[in-house]
């Protein structure tokens, strides 16, 4: 036989206490849950922004490295014009010739009017003449002294020969090179 089961004699408060404890303990372990899995959702959202924080920082410390080499290349820019000898007209130009002519005894026997042309980031003044130096000597000061001058000068031309008097007759073109400011 099968016991029956009295349902007249059942104690509610029984049944129901147990099942109570637990259900506080299932809410505790619920809470907890919820506690931690919003603490793990917090730091995740801290590390993503934590990430995108850094990443920014790098970009605009690459930025800065970036202005900084650009200041300093316009220092040196401004250190190498500053750097460049003076500009001088055509003028000018004639007038240094003519001092060096003095200094190692050569005669200028026809003079080309100077020329200015403009080559984009530089202009080039050109004079060509024809001369006479009194010897080979006189002759190499003369070029010596152009083309160590303090003036950005170059020869880019030259011919001579010496005559049957023991001088010497070249023709000469001289360009000045102005880098522009």
């Amino acid at each position: 036989m099968t016991p029956q089961l009295n349902l007249k004699n059942i104690d509610a408060d029984k049944i129901m206490g147990p099942l109570s404890g637990q259900q506080n303990n299932l809410v505790k372990i619920g809470l907890i849950a919820g506690s931690l899995a919003l603490i793990w959702l917090m730091f995740s959202n801290y590390r993503g922004s934590d990430q995108q924080m850094l990443a920014r920082l790098a970009q605009e410390q690459e930025k800065l490295d970036d202005i900084k080499a650009s200041d300093a290349a316009n220092k040196d820019l401004d250190d190498f014009k500053s750097s460049l000898p003076p500009r001088i007209t055509e003028f000018d130009l004639i007038g240094l010739i003519s001092n060096y002519v003095k200094l190692h005894h050569v005669t200028i026997t026809s003079l080309s009017p100077a020329e200015s042309r403009n080559m984009g980031l530089y202009d080039i003044i050109s004079v060509k003449f024809a001369a006479e130096a009194d010897d080979f000597k006189s002759l190499m000061f003369f070029l010596k002294e152009i083309e160590d001058s303090k003036s950005s000068l170059l020869i880019s031309s030259w011919s001579g020969h010496e005559t049957d008097s023991g001088k010497i007759d070249f023709t000469i073109a001289i360009n000045e090179v102005q880098i522009k400011k």
